[in-house]
């Protein structure tokens, strides 16, 4: 499981394997539960010291602020628009020849509505790491059960933040 933002990676770097991926939603954690998630996000910025303000500005506006830039960035890179009113480009329900022409993007951006609000606290970043490490370890088969992986997740985020483990 990965973000959508992947799928440029996916594409850019397996040209020999077009037509044998596909995408799914996330399974949801109970049934009929949420099957949407959002995780990240980009910033730009523009230095003080920049000798072309005007034109770095001008591309930021383009990119970020108009379907065709938006559009742009989701053809060629997977990168998921931001700007809402990308999300009904005509691009977005076109099949994708290399996924097995599935229509990616409306699957997708269609769960954009239905993605939770994200809470978090000062220790996110150290947890989360804790996490994926203990998520591909447990995968790679290095922990007996769920259980034990998630006992050591919890035993390292305390360690790291100084909280205690909730029982």
């Amino acid at each position: 499981m990965f973000g959508a933002w992947y799928e440029g990676t996916i594409r850019s770097n397996a040209p020999d394997q077009s037509g044998k991926w596909g995408v799914y939603l996330m399974p949801a954690s109970r049934a009929g539960g949420v099957r949407a998630a959002n995780l990240g996000g980009s910033a730009l910025a523009i230095p003080a010291s920049s000798r072309n303000k005007e034109a770095a500005w001008a591309f930021v506006r383009y990119a970020l602020a108009t379907t065709e830039g938006q559009v742009t960035m989701l053809k060629e890179f997977g990168l998921v628009p931001s700007l809402l009113a990308a999300t009904r480009d005509p691009y977005v329900n076109q099949p994708q020849p290399y996924w097995g022409n599935q229509r990616i993007w409306q699957q997708i951006l269609g769960t954009l509505g239905s993605v939770p609000p994200a809470r978090g606290t000062q220790f996110f970043q150290e947890a989360r790491a804790i996490m994926v490490k203990t998520q591909a370890d447990y995968v790679a088969g290095r922990f007996p059960s769920a259980k034990a992986a998630l006992d050591a997740a919890a035993q390292q985020i305390s360690q790291a933040t100084g909280l205690p483990i909730a029982r």
